[in-house]
């Protein structure tokens, strides 16, 4: 898949989720407050460093996240990577549990978060400061997964990994006549079990209009980091027509209330 993909993996003690952003510059794992993740593992995965406070025009000295990359040899900036029990923003870890889409709240005060810096501040005058451009952020994606995988099985024993497609995958006319359908409120659902996988289409909106989840059973034993890339690299959602400008317009306004703030 291009863009937009998340992965829940289910536990004995959990879910643990990674949310990818449709944008491509950002990304975020998801795991129980009361499991704590030293900071030695992550950093040797995401291989940064803690940070120290770097020079800000506004504030003399400021230290934006709890990590950060080596300065970027092709721009400006750093990758900064914060660390919290409270996250600014609230995301969906979708998992389907007998053959019924489970939303597992995530980020806010309800878990653990691990995430890249939201925006770019980067410049001559602060090359230190965060950039979160897609094609610094992508080069994170691998470390994600591998971090994603270790924070998992440090929650619990692994019973299934669901991949969420984030946008358009799947769509009835594609799962043909096999599936069974529901619907909660203005929700509709598809459902279809095969013997390795299930299947679930969730309506969306006029943006999205379906959004794909996919179960596999899977064992602290299986699930490795190379099956999981497999598996991501094998779907693709790049063909499938959305309409992002409302999206586009949306952070674009908290983009720029947020350099007004600075």
């Amino acid at each position: 898949m291009e863009i937009g993909w998340n992965i829940n993996i289910e536990t004995t003690n959990g879910v643990v989720g990674l949310w990818t952003s449709w944008m491509g510059n950002g990304l975020k794992i998801f795991y129980p407050l009361e499991i704590k993740i030293p900071d030695q593992l992550i950093m040797k995965i995401l291989d940064v460093s803690m940070a120290k406070v770097v020079k800000n025009t506004n504030f003399g000295l400021r230290l934006w996240a709890r990590y950060y990359s080596k300065r970027l040899e092709t721009d400006e900036g750093r990758v900064w990577i914060d660390h919290s029990g409270v996250h600014s923003y609230g995301h969906s870890m979708y998992i389907i549990n007998d053959g019924i889409l489970e939303n597992h709240y995530a980020g806010h005060s309800q878990t653990n978060t691990i995430w890249t810096y939201e925006f770019n501040f980067s410049s001559q005058a602060e090359p230190d400061a965060p950039n979160n451009k897609r094609q610094h952020i992508q080069q994170y994606t691998d470390r994600f997964i591998e971090l994603l995988i270790e924070v998992a099985k440090t929650v619990g024993e692994i019973k299934a990994v669901n991949i969420d497609s984030g946008l358009i995958l799947y769509t009835p006319e594609t799962l043909g006549s096999r599936y069974t359908m529901s619907k909660d409120g203005g929700t509709k659902y598809c459902y279809l079990k095969e013997e390795d996988r299930e299947i679930m289409l969730r309506s969306g909106n006029s943006i999205i209009p379906w959004v794909t989840v996919i179960r596999y059973p899977a064992t602290s034993e299986t699930l490795t980091a190379k099956w999981l890339k497999e598996k991501i690299n094998s779907f693709d959602n790049s063909e499938n027509f959305f309409n992002p400008m409302p999206l586009v317009e949306h952070f674009v306004r908290e983009e720029q209330l947020y350099h007004n703030w600075k």
